[in-house]
């Protein structure tokens, strides 16, 4: 709580140096539970500042990403004037191996632990994409702030020496992989999807949703029986995210069958 409480208060204190002196504000990466911490607190700042601000979350991964900065801006900031900022204060790094012949694989964990291992706190950190072919290069959104740090400075991962360099923002190179499957379940609920998407109890699913795992749009939900919205994106702590395609068709047995795209 008192963690949720500092989050707002330097939310508010942003959105009144923007409110007050016509700049734009920005946040470090807010992870998911941070994000729904703001997005419960939202319809107050707009309230508050008489709508005259805008609030925007941005990760760079466009509606992939999972940790996003929160951006402050009077609405008569042009998009141009945002843009700028925003390239700015977020770098994308592409970091690949020096010899791939003798290159591990990495996963997330791999890359993150090499990075936090050079001292670079997790908040500056943002999605990282892993190359699904090669699963040896990846790229990583970043504040700009630690950039250089991170390439002068991150030389190996795992057993695996590595070269870190600046791409532009808009051109990751790699996607979220996904899958479309099909469910068949009793009700649209959310702990009935969950538990369906990922081979759960039933118990397993409500014990997500209770201890506020789970996050629908970036907002966390503490009700199993929450029935999904077509295109609602769900991300789920330690398990992995969807998006609820809907589609539903109830068949001979009074069962839903919907379809989920599910991301690896």
């Amino acid at each position: 709580m008192e963690k949720n409480n500092y989050l707002i208060s330097r939310i508010h204190d942003l959105a009144l140096r923007s409110n007050n002196n016509f700049i734009i504000t920005s946040t470090s990466f807010l992870s998911l539970s941070e994000q729904s911490v703001f997005l419960k607190e939202h319809s107050s700042l707009n309230k508050e500042f008489n709508n005259e601000l805008v609030f925007l979350l941005f990760g760079g991964n466009k509606e992939e990403s999972d940790r996003k900065v929160l951006f402050i801006y009077n609405k008569e900031i042009t998009q141009k004037e945002l843009n700028q900022y925003i390239n700015e204060e977020i770098s994308l790094l592409l970091i690949t191996p020096k010899n791939e012949k003798y290159s591990d694989k990495f996963t997330h964990r791999d890359i993150l632990g090499s990075l936090m291992n050079l001292g670079i706190k997790r908040e500056t950190i943002g999605d990282i994409l892993i190359d699904s072919n090669s699963m040896n290069t990846s790229t990583v959104f970043v504040l700009s702030s630690i950039k250089n740090e991170i390439i002068n400075n991150l030389t190996t991962i795992k057993h695996t020496l590595v070269n870190a360099k600046e791409i532009p923002l808009t051109s990751s190179p790699f996607k979220l992989n996904f899958k479309i499957i099909d469910i068949y379940v009793s009700s649209l609920r959310i702990d009935n999807i969950i538990k369906e998407v990922f081979n759960l109890s039933r118990e397993e699913s409500k014990e997500l949703i209770l201890k506020e795992c789970v996050f629908i749009n970036g907002e966390a939900k503490l009700n199993p029986s929450y029935i999904l919205k077509k295109d609602e994106r769900v991300s789920i702590k330690g398990k992995g995210k969807f998006i609820f395609l809907d589609d539903s068709i109830i068949n001979k047995k009074g069962r839903y069958h919907t379809k989920i795209k599910k991301y690896a």
